[in-house]
């Protein structure tokens, strides 16, 4: 069907190999970390900086050595193309060169976070069939628990200990550096990741594996880090974001190393302290964080001083979650800092649309990055107007087709189809206006209510619950529960609180409710579905009672 499409900025190839002046096709084929190997030997990289952990560091040459001879122990352990291997780890340097061995043996690098509950991680790995999990010693038992479970498992090897008995360190020092006659790349998967929320298909599980090829994140680099952010060599750049999603692994590891960049990686999860600390003395030229963290450090910073902090900061990326104006406000006054906004998903890998936040109506995410068009359409596929609202379709060769395991295509005609809802101006700035279904995303992760809800009712005191996502004082959004306790429950703050940790210790801690409301029954329909707009309506009476005793509270705190 007829639809404007815009293409601002395309670029003729996005893979042109121009891009690296270094690269040379011929020796290292079209393998993702085979590029970066490249360029380290064709220019003089080798003692150049290229992965920073506290006051750990790694030069190119010596982490050429590292993927090379990571890459061979995991052909030793025989490890094929395509095989999948897992990264369980926080984001240390001994995660990253695992991530970049994997790929450039030719297997497939699933990042995983340390976050994951154990039923999380036993599904993902068991859906992504991994044949081999590296984990970090300090998550030893938690995959050691559900070992016996997972059906494709042949090694479990330890990462980030110094000490071996088999682990990864002890495999490395024994190993020649990987030298194959040809690699694995071009169309060939290098990355599994997971999605909960661009479409809604998925497989019977209802996970969304989204499997990346190594051309994919070259081009979103020449697309974004490169025609956008114009990053190179001397970039030193700090993302919070973790690797085991797109938006982590890719302005925080790979998009750094494609330009011969620095880039500082942090284990911990990221908290104002140390996050100010880090800026101060690594001086990042790029910054990469979610708006939730945004808002905490502007917080943070006017309550101790370290204001304009982020001044010096050539590009302040904000991503994964919307950024409302008032944060916008916040960054800009109190931190020092313009912030780039936009729009990704991991079905693309990165961002598809971004700009500058100059105080535009709120959603306002930029424009349309080079390689990608984008269209909005109505609930008949045809075209909608300047200035009115639609679902947002995309098509590119970043895109994916299909969900790691289905049969099933996403693309119509090549078109993907998301759940979010958009409209374009006549300057061609594109703002988000919300999504076609009910998740939403906290601290840039995405929550399903569905699952925070199963968590719940599994809990005696439940009889009933619906979850839907609520903004906070910021304008962020947070899980609210409105539950029906069970006849005997005595509904209160202590069973409030005492719930709040079920879920915790159920799910990742960041999907608990941070607000809990007792009622005596949900509204639903003829059918029994449950009328979430009629709570979204008693939810603006309840959250403007909670979030005038939230600032209360804080400010008799400060």
């Amino acid at each position: 069907m007829p639809a404007t499409v815009h293409l601002p900025r395309l670029l003729a190839d996005p893979v042109d190999a121009s891009y690296d002046t270094n690269f040379n096709m011929a020796e290292q084929g079209e393998n993702l970390v085979g590029r970066i190997l490249a360029s380290v030997k064709a220019g003089d990289w080798e003692e150049r900086v290229a992965l920073r952990e506290g006051t750990k560091e790694i030069r190119y040459g010596a982490l050429a050595e590292q993927v090379a001879k990571g890459a061979a122990a995991l052909r030793d352990l025989g490890v094929a193309n395509g095989d999948r291997v897992a990264i369980y780890s926080p984001d240390c340097s001994a995660a990253a060169v695992a991530i970049l061995s994997a790929i450039y043996a030719g297997a497939v690098a699933l990042p995983v976070s340390e976050l994951s509950a154990a039923n999380e991680l036993r599904n993902r790995l068991n859906n992504a069939e991994a044949s081999v999990v590296l984990v970090h010693a300090d998550l030893r038992a938690n995959a050691d628990e559900i070992s016996a479970e997972l059906k494709s498992l042949k090694h479990l090897v330890t990462i980030g200990s110094e000490q071996g008995d088999g682990g990864f360190t002890a495999l490395l020092a024994n190993a020649e550096p990987y030298s194959p006659t040809s690699l694995v790349g071009g169309d060939e998967p290098a990355l599994l990741l997971y999605s909960a929320g661009a479409s809604n298909e998925g497989n019977e599980d209802g996970l969304r594996g989204v499997l990346h090829s190594h051309e994919t994140p070259w081009r979103a680099f020449a697309s974004f880090a490169k025609d956008f952010l114009a990053m190179e060599h001397t970039d030193r750049v700090f993302s919070t974001v973790r690797l085991s999603t797109a938006y982590g692994v890719g302005t925080g590891l790979i998009f750094p190393l494609l330009a011969g960049a620095e880039t500082l990686l942090m284990p911990e999860q990221a908290h104002s302290e140390q996050v100010f600390e880090v800026i101060k003395s690594f001086k990042p030229t790029v910054f990469s964080a979610t708006p939730s963290l945004y808002g905490q450090l502007a917080r943070d910073a006017s309550r101790t001083g370290s204001t304009k902090s982020l001044a010096d900061v050539r590009w302040c990326i904000a991503g994964a979650e919307g950024m409302p104006p008032k944060v916008i406000a916040m960054v800009r006054g109190v931190l020092g800092s313009n912030v780039a906004v936009g729009y990704g998903l991991t079905e693309a890998f990165q961002f598809v649309i971004a700009g500058e936040a100059r105080g535009q109506r709120p959603g306002n995410c930029g424009q349309v990055l080079g390689g990608i068009e984008v269209r909005i359409v109505d609930d008949e596929g045809n075209a909608v107007g300047e200035d009115e609202i639609g679902t947002l379709q995309l098509r590119g060769a970043n895109i994916i087709d299909r969900y790691w395991g289905s049969k099933k295509t996403l693309t119509d005609d090549g078109w993907f189809t998301t759940l979010d809802r958009f409209m374009v101006d006549a300057d061609q700035n594109y703002y988000h206006c919300g999504r076609s279904d009910h998740l939403f995303k906290v601290g840039g992760k995405w929550v399903a209510p569905a699952e925070v809800e199963q968590a719940l009712l599994a809990n005696e005191a439940v009889w009933e619950c619906a979850v839907i996502g609520a903004d906070d004082e910021d304008g962020l959004i947070k899980p609210f529960a409105f539950i029906v306790p069970n006849i005997g429950q005595e509904p209160g703050d202590a069973l409030e609180a005492e719930l709040r940790e079920y879920v915790k210790n159920e799910l990742a801690p960041y999907k608990y409710p941070r607000w809990i409301e007792f009622v005596d029954e949900l509204p639903k329909g003829p059918a029994g579905v449950i009328l979430r707009y009629k709570l979204r309506d008693r939810l603006k009476q309840s959250q403007s009672r909670r979030v005038a005793e939230s600032l209360a509270n804080r400010e008799s705190k400060s």
